[in-house]
């Protein structure tokens, strides 16, 4: 600690004036080594009782924390839900109609700030220097924006109310939402290096927050759905499921997932490589309905490790070619399962740390590592995001930089930062950037989809994984709370 009151009084004395608005390159700060005199600066503010630039944590951040949050919104339950309620939010008719349209919204901008309520009052009751790291106090500011601005979004009475809330919505989800997913895994992973928060908690923790952040996402992008189908001439919603939800060919998934992981093979070593064949058995027909990007996640990273292992296995014992991955299509009335068998050697790690985001504080600090080096999903700060229009005079604004402070949502479109869907650009990362957190995600998606994820291993032989996911068409009224 003295030795960072030095660095940090060194800074204070510098010539150079300070710009804490500025970016850091934080490639170059790491959890578990002393940090360096360019980005001090950065991590004193982290350690500050609240941050400078926040409009919710703040001096008047407990008072209003408690009388808002606490004592009103957290005392409410969100409602569990089925598939059908969110096709169709409440109304066993398939009929669209403006009064449906306009309950969906009251509902979704009620529910959300719920929702969001409640995992704010998890964060608070985390011990200090977990949800003080800089990630988590990432995740906590953007969970607390998130939660004020559907708290605060005018009443929806009518149709344009909806539209402008639709929109919102879906704004909500592609910018500030998407920062949440890197920096909760990030955050998991420093606490583990430095042993601040115990293993099984935290990965009970992370398995939480990952699926209440995909029911949310859920919500909003049926509403989303179904506004525009009613906006767009459609007086019926004939799908059970809705429309985000496609009827996917298994194989076909299969397919793109494998030339995927032969691109990220070739990438790794070289283009003329032997890559292992690809064998599919079992139903090989088999359609079902199913959320296209988490299934094509799914198949991918389980495909690119069998890849990764044969390649590597070839490769060592010199063999004439590869030997081949199997995948076994098997579907009954209760769920579908993928069976990837490969003659890789088994599985170096024993069952306890497989599905583990952190494993071990070594592999923690390799894996943290590579995140930040990732591009486009480096630890950018959300006060980059939210930063409010400095050419406004601050003495207009006795409010500003407080949660009484009025949100403007039309600034949601104002932000030059532009973030893709993350799962996607964890699906394109480069064979440099091993995160080791590939199976214990899979694991958290297929539970969320009443499924399981589970492996098989001979040392010495081979590896079969496989991956089960429930049937929703038998799951459609079931109601549950962040799975389905």
């Amino acid at each position: 600690m003295k030795g960072f009151q030095k660095c940090s009084r060194r800074f204070q004395h510098s010539a150079i004036p300070f710009d804490i608005t500025r970016i850091p390159n934080f490639t170059k700060y790491s959890a578990v080594k002393p940090i360096n005199e360019e980005l001090a600066p950065y991590v004193v503010e982290t350690m500050k009782a609240f941050p400078s630039r926040s409009k919710h944590v703040n001096q008047q951040h407990y008072y209003h924390n408690w009388e808002v949050l606490i004592k009103s919104y957290a005392q409410k339950r969100p409602h569990p839900m089925s598939l059908t309620q969110l096709a169709q939010y409440y109304d066993d008719s398939t009929k669209l109609t403006k009064q449906k349209i306009i309950n969906s919204g009251k509902f979704v901008r009620e529910e959300l700030a719920i929702r969001m309520a409640h995992k704010l009052s998890l964060l608070q009751q985390l011990p200090f220097c977990v949800v003080n790291n800089f990630h988590f106090v990432q995740v906590y500011e953007s969970y607390y924006n998130i939660f004020e601005r559907f708290r605060k979004f005018p009443q929806i009475q009518t149709l344009e109310d909806n539209s402008r809330f639709a929109d919102f919505s879906s704004r909500i989800l592609r910018d500030y939402n998407t920062l949440n997913l890197p920096h909760l895994v990030m955050g998991a992973l420093e606490c583990t290096a430095l042993g601040l928060y115990p293993q099984d908690k935290m990965d009970a923790l992370l398995s939480d927050l990952l699926r209440a952040r995909i029911s949310r996402r859920l919500i909003v992008e049926e509403h989303v759905s179904i506004t525009n189908n009613y906006l767009s001439g459609k007086k019926e919603n004939k799908l059970v499921l809705g429309d985000i939800f496609q009827k996917c060919a298994a194989k076909d998934y299969i397919l793109d997932a494998s030339r995927a992981c032969q691109r990220f093979i070739q990438d790794m070593y070289y283009d003329k490589v032997p890559l292992p064949e690809l064998i599919i058995n079992g139903d090989v027909g088999l359609k079902f309905y199913f959320l296209p990007i988490h299934l094509r996640y799914l198949l991918y990273e389980i495909l690119r490790n069998a890849y990764e292992a044969t390649t590597k296995e070839f490769i060592r014992r010199g063999l004439d070619r590869p030997e081949p991955i199997v995948v076994t299509i098997i579907q009954n009335r209760e769920s579908f399962l993928f069976r990837i068998s490969d003659r890789a050697g088994g599985f170096p790690y024993n069952d306890r740390n497989i599905w583990s985001f952190g494993k071990s504080k070594e592999k923690a600090r390799e894996s943290l590592s590579n995140f930040h080096k990732l591009p486009g999903l480096q630890t950018v700060s959300i006060y980059d995001h939210l930063e409010p229009n400095e050419n406004t005079p601050s003495l207009n604004k006795p409010y500003m930089n407080t949660s009484l402070d009025p949100l403007d949502h039309s600034s949601l479109t104002d932000s030059g930062l532009q973030f893709e869907k993350p799962l996607v650009k964890l699906l394109e990362r480069s064979h440099r950037y091993k995160l080791g957190i590939g199976l214990a995600m899979c694991k958290v998606y297929a539970d969320y989809w009443n499924g399981d994820l589970t492996l098989h291993s001979i040392q010495g032989y081979g590896t079969d994984v496989v991956l089960k996911l429930g049937n929703l068409m038998n799951h459609t009224s079931k109601l549950q709370m962040d799975r389905v």
